[in-house]
């Protein structure tokens, strides 16, 4: 009967597919990634629609063999100097407890001169430390330290303090994480019959974690108007938001519209969303999503909050959710941290302050503003704080409680890494002086 339960061995003729594809894809996607900034996740989904022909067991291969590449990117490439597909095998192998048959058959036709093994279960130390003897006969050999998984001068602008454990937090997989929106018991129930793990937040009811790489589509077709897959660090500005029924709030950066989508969800359908964004298809999509959760009134239009002229309208909230360095989300885009630089945090954090200058205006008296930013670059984050303040005497911080702790805060959140786990997040919540 176990024998049964087994999944055939692949013929070799598919894992031979398999390393023509990465031979064929990787090159380019680095190219595209390193030298024009491009995401990975983008780049790697084009290739898939442009060949359909490929199957759900080619389509993993390939997300598993580029985002471990890009995981390792800065000990294999930068440091080790390893050919692209040797740097992919090696990355896949510190990702993995096991490697899969595709992966072994890339191995045979690598010429490492030593056997990969799987280094998944292991510590970053201890993975750093099984590269460093594997490579020690290597010419011009440096050990391999945890400095190298980033670009360099990055504790310039970063808590060095929490640094090194971000950075550790960046070379794992994130969980996947899904919002409820009812009671998430029914939800549970079908997590646990089709045997997928799941863990409720144990101070927010409505989140639920899952390992990395689940298709939460497939695995809760009939419940898809239930849930909204949406990072725990993203569930909190919403809560901090804490819109009130028959409030009118302005998502001025809105993007698909996740958090416009939890701001609905928190007045129970009795209050309005503007959802803006300079990006119409990403406007479409949102109201798609509405539509899809049977939310009506979230009203969307294209805006610029940089460069167009203030609304005339005042409005009860403002989420300001703005575009960003990103640097938070390293965990689930590991390709981004080779695309960015210093000097895109510095230059991210000028337009923040402009766009809350801006949508300042738009603020009842007694109103309230939320900025939210998914990184933790001090420009970014108290920086702007600072600045938004000297500009703006008729605002102060609104303290708040951490919605992951429930502990008290000064008005300012930042959520690192480690702490959903999940994307880094930083927060403040601001009100404007009545009258």
């Amino acid at each position: 009967m176990d024998n049964e339960n087994k999944p055939r061995p692949l013929p070799e003729k598919v894992m031979r597919r398999h390393a023509e594809l990465l031979g064929e894809l990787l090159p380019e996607i680095t190219q595209l990634v390193i030298e024009e900034g491009r995401p990975a996740d983008s780049l790697l989904n084009r290739y898939l629609r442009a060949h359909k022909e490929l199957g759900s067991r080619d389509r993993r291969f390939l997300s598993q063999a580029i985002f471990s590449y890009f995981r390792w990117y800065g000990w294999t490439i930068n440091q080790l100097k390893l050919p692209i597909i040797e740097a992919c095998l090696v990355g896949t192998a510190l990702d993995s407890t096991e490697l899969a048959e595709s992966f072994l058959f890339l191995e045979k036709h690598c010429k490492l001169p030593f056997p990969v093994t799987p280094l998944g279960g292991k510590t970053l130390e201890e993975k750093a430390d099984a590269l460093n003897e594997w490579f020690k006969e290597t010419p011009d050999f440096k050990n391999l330290t945890l400095a190298d998984l980033v670009f360099p001068d990055l504790d310039s602008i970063v808590d060095p303090e929490k640094l090194g454990r971000s950075i550790e937090q960046f070379q794992g997989r994130p969980p996947t994480w899904m919002r409820s929106r009812t009671d998430p018991a029914s939800l549970l129930a079908v997590l646990t019959k089709s045997k997928t793990a799941s863990t409720v937040h144990p101070q927010l009811p409505l989140a639920i974690s899952m390992g990395g790489g689940i298709s939460l589509a497939h695995v809760l077709t009939d419940h898809a108007a239930q849930f909204v897959v949406q990072d725990i660090a993203s569930q909190c500005v919403g809560l901090v938001c804490a819109p009130q029924k028959g409030d009118d709030w302005w998502d001025c950066c809105a993007g698909a519209g996740g958090k416009a989508l939890h701001l609905m969800d928190l007045m129970e359908q009795d209050g309005k969303v503007l959802a803006t964004d300079t990006r119409v298809p990403t406007l479409k999509e949102l109201k798609k999503r509405a539509r899809k959760y049977g939310i009506r009134n979230i009203r969307t239009q294209p805006h610029n909050a940089v460069n167009d002229e203030p609304f005339t309208k005042n409005f009860d909230g403002i989420l300001v959710d703005a575009p960003c360095s990103g640097w938070g989300t390293w965990a689930r885009n590991p390709d981004a941290r080779w695309r960015t630089s210093k000097r895109d945090a510095i230059q991210c954090a000028n337009r923040q302050v402009k766009i809350l200058n801006n949508t300042a205006w738009c603020v009842k008296p007694g109103g309230v503003l939320v900025y939210a930013v998914c990184t933790f670059t001090r420009p970014e984050t108290e920086e702007v704080v600072m600045n938004f303040l000297d500009a703006n005497p008729t605002f102060k911080l609104d303290p708040f409680a951490n919605p992951l702790t429930g502990e008290a805060t000064d008005g300012q959140l930042q959520i690192w890494p480690w702490e959903g786990p999940g994307d880094a997040m930083f927060i403040a919540r601001f009100i404007r002086e009545a009258g």
